[in-house]
């Protein structure tokens, strides 16, 4: 087995600046904790570190050394709701993801080949988890633990200023020495536990495999033999796997106000991103996604945005996105978002050919009247569809070119010639001597062709059409109503 862990420094500082960790170096930033009348120091990003605020200091004391501080009190439920979504996202590598304190695992060795080795598949999960907006360090081992502790290894423990990496060991048998420099803290055991440690001046694991079991066995707790098995692989470690809910759900809030819609597709696109891996895992897409903005504590904007046939691809969905809120300004700026798409529907991949087939072409102009309508709006935006009616004003019908796939209709086509255009309401024409006149006298070309129907729905017509010209050139269709008085009438142009 392989293991792959992903570790996300600063929980609690990263789930409520979200994608903004780059430029929030230049703002001293800190996360509170504790109760309201006398709050300390959780987590500080490195601007703040370098103004000498460190955890643990409180809060009114780290106010004194950065006037500017920023301010963020801490909520645990949005850390772990973004370890759910992390490992909702991570699904689509391994049907075994782990939820661990603050990231999450996940078994590859089934997946290797999936997705063209260890290189190619650590490369994807970082850049991916990079565009969701977090900063994560990475290991890889033959056990969970053991993988881990490598990845919380990478930087230390406080702080949010060393380069994220990979620490990697395929082999179990170098696990001994790969885990031997790492401080027996990220063991995360209890004080009663660290304590003795430190005492007996225990303080990485390569200190432990140095001393004899039986001595260790004696004079420690229980639980440190247990996990250093289970980290080297001597002892079975099962863990329970992650199960993704049915429906995408995910927010984020924002720490300034955004009235720019420009930089509002930045976290946009996180949720998207993080929507795609979560319906690539489940080999859906969606139909409909929801985007609810959150302007103040009371009012909020929903839009909606739909496909003709199931969409997952994030630039797919940003790009409806991007067409209607360009066309719409916000009414007020925006300082919560919330992504969701209530019903999953299948989703296959397609080959890609040089030359594109019917069913691409036909995705490609439903994609273009999806943008269309996303940025007029639904209601703006129809098709049109023949229907078997011989009455030319009956003869088509509108429809919402969102739903169902354009196919050649079935009606009944028409023998004589039909106008491109058509107007609305038939225009009656004087006569000059019993002929009819439309800028000169109309000369017939064909015709006549008789329609005498709609007598079930008290909507009857009897008419004679003609092909008529005139002295402008112009080809008119005519008829003449050979039950009222037959009067001449235009009713469209042939172009």
């Amino acid at each position: 087995m392989l293991w792959f862990s992903v570790y996300l420094p600063e929980l609690s500082l990263q789930s409520h600046a979200r994608g903004a960790m780059g430029w929030l170096q230049s703002v001293p930033v800190v996360i509170s904790d504790g109760v309201a009348s006398r709050p300390y120091v959780h987590a500080a990003n490195g601007f703040a570190l370098d103004a000498g605020i460190t955890p643990s200091m409180p809060v009114i004391a780290a106010q004194a050394r950065a006037a500017d501080l920023l301010v963020v009190p801490r909520q645990p439920d949005k850390e772990q709701d973004a370890l759910r979504h992390l490992a909702d996202w991570l699904l689509q590598f391994s049907p075994m993801v782990c939820m661990e304190t603050a990231g999450a695992s996940l078994e590859i060795s089934s997946t290797l080949r999936l997705f063209g080795g260890l290189n190619q598949l650590a490369a994807r999960i970082r850049c991916g988890i990079d565009e969701l907006g977090f900063q994560a360090c990475a290991g890889i081992a033959p056990t969970p633990l053991a993988a881990w502790l490598l990845a919380r290894s990478v930087q230390p423990a406080t702080g949010f200023k060393a380069q994220a990496g990979v620490k990697p060991c395929r082999e179990a048998h170098a696990l001994a020495e790969k885990l031997g420099d790492i401080p027996l803290q990220l063991f995360d055991w209890p004080r009663e536990i660290n304590q003795p440690l430190s005492e007996l001046g225990l303080s990485r694991i390569r200190d432990l495999l140095s001393q004899p079991r039986g001595g260790l066995r004696r004079r420690l707790h229980a639980r440190v033999l247990h996990d250093l098995d289970r980290a080297l692989g001597r002892i079975a470690d099962p863990r329970e796997p992650h199960c993704a809910p049915q429906t995408f759900s995910c927010d984020t809030d924002l720490l300034f106000d955004i009235a720019d819609a420009e930089r509002l597709f930045i976290p946009i696109r996180m949720l998207l991103n993080g929507m795609e891996g979560f319906m690539r895992a489940r080999g859906a897409g969606a139909g409909e996604i929801v985007l609810d903005l959150k302007h103040n504590r009371t009012f909020r904007t929903t839009h909606k945005f739909g496909s003709r046939h199931p969409l997952r691809s994030a630039d797919d969905w940003l790009r409806l996105i991007r067409d209607r809120l360009t066309a719409h300004p916000f009414p007020e700026a925006v300082v919560a978002l919330k992504l969701s798409a209530v019903q999953l529907l299948p989703c296959l991949e397609q080959n890609t050919s040089w030359l594109p087939g019917a069913e691409a072409r036909q995705e490609k102009w439903g994609s273009l009247i999806e943008r269309v309508a996303s940025r007029l709006g639904g209601k703006n935006v129809f098709a049109i569809h023949e229907n078997s009616d011989h009455r030319p004003e009956m003869a088509w019908v509108d429809g919402n070119p969102s739903t169902g796939k354009f196919k050649k209709s079935t009606a009944a086509f028409p023998a004589r010639p039909r106008p491109l255009l058509l107007l609305r309401e038939p225009l009656a024409l004087v006569t000059v001597d019993g002929s009819p006149q439309h800028h000169g006298a109309l000369s017939l070309l064909a015709g006549p062709e008789r329609i005498d129907t709609g007598w079930w729905d008290g909507k009857m017509v009897a008419r004679d059409y003609y092909v008529a010209s005139n002295p402008e050139q112009e080809i008119c269709w005519v008829f003449r109503d050979y039950r009222l008085g037959k009067k001449w009438y235009l009713h469209g142009y042939f172009s």
